[in-house]
């Protein structure tokens, strides 16, 4: 019996860093060369990511979004239930610079209608200072960044 548990716990494990994989290595993410690389520019409340003290902070983040939609409905709702959750997580605009993924956490999206969607993920990284951190990610395609 120990044997099977600590068989599934490293199947476990090899899945999630072949998630992670798989997740980086889909262009539609926004990655390049195994990283995110932000520039920092605002866009009205827009940023494309957000640093988070750590991954766990990411993840509730993201999860108060993810419940947010058994009520809100709107697109605008949405956004201000993540603005919301990210300041009570004390998740801040991301600076420039590339963030290097290291796990992949939970996602949710906010459909602003045809060809304007946003895929809020969670994700702990190392960021451009070498600290292991939380981002709260827009994987979108359709996520603004220049």
């Amino acid at each position: 019996m120990l044997v099977l548990l600590f068989a599934f716990g490293v199947a476990s494990a090899r899945d999630s860093e072949k998630s992670l994989q798989e997740w980086i290595g889909d262009p539609s993410h926004g990655t390049f060369q195994g990283t995110i690389r932000l520039s920092g520019k605002t866009h009205g409340d827009y940023h494309r990511g957000y640093r988070c003290p750590s991954y766990e902070a990411a993840t509730f983040a993201v999860s108060i979004v993810e419940k947010a939609h058994l009520h809100e409905k709107t697109p605008k709702a949405l956004r201000a239930t993540l603005l919301r959750s990210l300041a009570g997580q004390s998740c801040e605009p991301a600076a420039a610079g590339q963030y290097r993924p290291l796990q992949l956490g939970n996602a949710s999206q906010i459909d602003n209608g045809p060809e304007a969607g946003e895929e809020w993920t969670a994700l702990r990284v190392q960021a451009p200072d070498g600290a292991e951190i939380g981002l709260v990610y827009d994987a979108s395609i359709y996520a603004i960044d220049d």
